[in-house]
């Protein structure tokens, strides 16, 4: 089963805040041609920042609808709301943004989208663009060769129709009273339909709060629309820059795909609706934010935004990335399934479990007992797993996770064999039950390969003995330069960047040399489902 490309079109109506507009009665319908960059009615239309980004349709979403407008077919009216001299999307946001991309051909990757997205599109998006696009020319679909249907004398049947159906207007109703009547009026059509997301309902509820700016901040790499852009010029900056940061160290390679690449990211993918959650539950665990809390005093100038973003960024350039402090963990050992599914709760637990051994000052010890923990955690028991079966996903999860680590940890430091500590954890997961439900078993059987294949065949850090991922390791002289060591390649050795910069410097600083830490037992992740 292929993977849906969902197509990015949400640079295409600009955002607004509707707080403190004044509501104006409007009774227009919308043409196709108003549509246009340039156009009056496009330089007043608007989405409320309470609407989700409009990212969530696929290529045959986007081109069902332009060939049901094309060939007459009823399209659901567009909700709107006036004030202030903006229109204002209530509800349809997607299907209006189809109709723009359409008319400036302009599907995620075009000129509005990229002064939206910083001349810095992502190459999944990118790909999804063209593959919108290529499917529209050849459909016989294009905004720009319908409208010369106009222009030919002889015209068939069917052109004629099509000549007709696309000079139609889209329809429109209209939402009659103040900003609070819009908002409900969104939360209402939402919620009686498909039903919003509670992560969404949440971040609307409480989108000015530092810690929701923080998140959106972070899952964007600072791109998109800017829910940060009237705090000062200073924090703007440097709220963008550490978002980027933070985007760079936990969702690249962005469009790493299990069943296909070998390097993966450690958060997963972040244009989906996962990638959103994960990036508020982030937030919440680094930050002790109580995930759902209401009422949140809002960011007036940036300051608590780039405080929550500073914090978060103190912890994750530890766990990923090219920061002389990171410990650059291995995605496939930690983060994803040996079938090729990503795990939130993993993920957040082993940053809640890093953020604690920052504070414990632990990082040297957890150094020294790094591999032989990893080999313990996907080994034959895969303890992970099944403490992911037992408590179930997302924040269920990571309070149990950050204790399996914490055990296996402990116990190593405290001289326990494998043996010991595996029966030990055992008790953790105890009742957890296992789902061998599979939607695409194809796909799950090549993932699991490529992720079977990647540990088994894993360089390993040349102090520690754990895996490394080579994008992100760190190129160390086996004697230092500054005791006259030299760069040839009998001195060269492959690390994480916490291992040379960080654990090998501490022991150089006192005087001593560093400790040969013996390679472990070597496990490989859990067979291949049959």
């Amino acid at each position: 089963m292929a993977t849906k490309q969902l197509v990015n079109l949400d640079a295409l109506i600009p955002r607004d805040d509707v707080e403190g507009k004044k509501p104006k009665v409007s009774k227009s319908v919308i043409q196709v041609t108003e549509l246009a960059k340039g156009k009056h009615f496009y330089g007043l239309l608007r989405k409320p920042l309470f609407q989700r980004e409009t990212n969530d349709w696929d290529v045959d979403n986007v081109v069902s609808l332009i060939r049901s407008f094309r060939n007459g077919h009823l399209i659901p009216a567009v909700i709107l709301w006036s004030a202030d001299g903006s229109t204002f999307v209530i509800d349809g946001a997607h299907r209006l943004s189809v109709f723009v991309a359409w008319v400036n051909d302009d599907y995620g990757d075009g000129e509005i989208s990229q002064i939206f997205f910083n001349h810095t599109i992502p190459k999944a998006q990118a790909a999804a663009a063209k593959k919108c696009r290529d499917l529209i020319k050849r459909l016989g679909l294009e905004y720009a060769e319908l409208q010369k249907l106009t222009f030919i004398a002889s015209r068939t049947p069917e052109q004629l129709n099509w000549s007709s159906n696309i000079a139609e207007p889209i329809e429109t109703q209209w939402v009659v009273g103040d900003a609070e009547v819009a908002l409900q009026s969104f939360l209402d059509i939402n919620q009686r339909s498909v039903g919003i997301d509670l992560t969404e309902k949440y971040m609307i509820v409480e989108r000015k709060a530092p810690t929701i700016v923080a998140a959106r901040a972070l899952v964007s790499a600072g791109r998109g629309h800017a829910y940060w852009g009237s705090f000062t010029p200073d924090n703007i900056a440097e709220i963008e820059k550490i978002a980027t940061n933070i985007y760079d160290a936990i969702f690249e390679p962005e469009d790493a795909q299990p069943h296909i690449d070998p390097e993966l990211q450690p958060a997963g993918m972040a244009q989906t609706a996962n990638g959103l959650r994960l990036a508020v539950e982030l937030v919440n665990v680094i930050t002790g934010t109580k995930s759902g809390a209401e009422g949140m005093v809002g960011d007036t100038n940036g300051g608590g935004t780039l405080r929550v973003l500073r914090k978060v960024w103190s912890v994750i350039k530890h766990v990923a990335g090219n920061e002389s402090s990171s410990l650059s963990l291995h995605p496939a050992v930690y983060f994803w399934g040996t079938t090729g599914n990503h795990r939130p709760s993993m993920f957040l637990g082993v940053v809640s479990f890093i953020q604690e051994i920052i504070q414990n000052k632990e990082l040297n010890k957890f150094t020294l007992h790094r591999a032989q923990l990893e080999e313990i955690l996907i080994g034959k028991n895969a303890p992970g797993q099944q403490i992911l079966s037992r408590y179930g996903g997302w924040k269920r999860s990571i309070e149990p996770i950050r204790e399996l680590l914490r055990s296996i940890f402990d116990g190593l430091a405290n001289g326990e064999t494998e043996e010991a500590i595996v029966k030990k954890i055992s008790v953790l997961a105890q009742g957890a039950s296992n789902d061998d439900s599979v939607k695409d078993k194809w796909k799950e059987t090549r993932s699991a390969m490529r992720i079977k294949s990647s540990l088994k065949n894993a360089e390993r850090c040349a102090i520690c003995q754990a895996r490394l991922v080579l994008i992100h390791a760190s190129n160390d002289h086996i004697n230092r330069r500054t005791d006259g060591g030299h760069s040839g390649e009998v001195n060269a050795q492959l690390t994480h960047h916490y291992c040379n910069h960080g654990f090998k410097e501490h022991y150089a600083q006192l005087g001593n040399p560093v400790p040969i830490i013996a390679s472990p037992a070597i496990h490989v992740a859990s067979k291949i489902k049959q």
